[in-house]
């Protein structure tokens, strides 16, 4: 995990936004169930999630609207995502 990316991402979402907030998650990530399940796991079991298959079906956009109560439950989960093979999280 590179901490200072981190903690540049914490600072920012310190700065510029009041907590508890409604935060947007993005992920993309091979159109695997495993690596869906992987993201899904990421959150509580009551999460809903949005998806959306790229045009050649290879890979699979996840949108995850979630109340977070501040800035280090949202980088937590940036960093959790960190260890799934072949994610990007936007």
């Amino acid at each position: 995990m590179d901490k200072e990316k981190y903690n540049r991402i914490k600072q920012q979402l310190f700065e510029s936004t009041k907590w508890p907030s409604l935060y947007m998650f993005k992920f993309i990530v091979p159109n695997n169930e495993d690596k869906i399940n992987a993201v899904k796991n990421l959150f509580p079991t009551d999460t809903k999630f949005t998806y959306k298959t790229s045009k050649d079906i290879r890979y699979i956009g996840i949108t995850v609207k979630k109340v977070m109560n501040s800035a280090d439950d949202v980088v937590e989960i940036y960093a959790r995502a960190q260890g799934i093979k072949g994610i990007m999280a936007l």
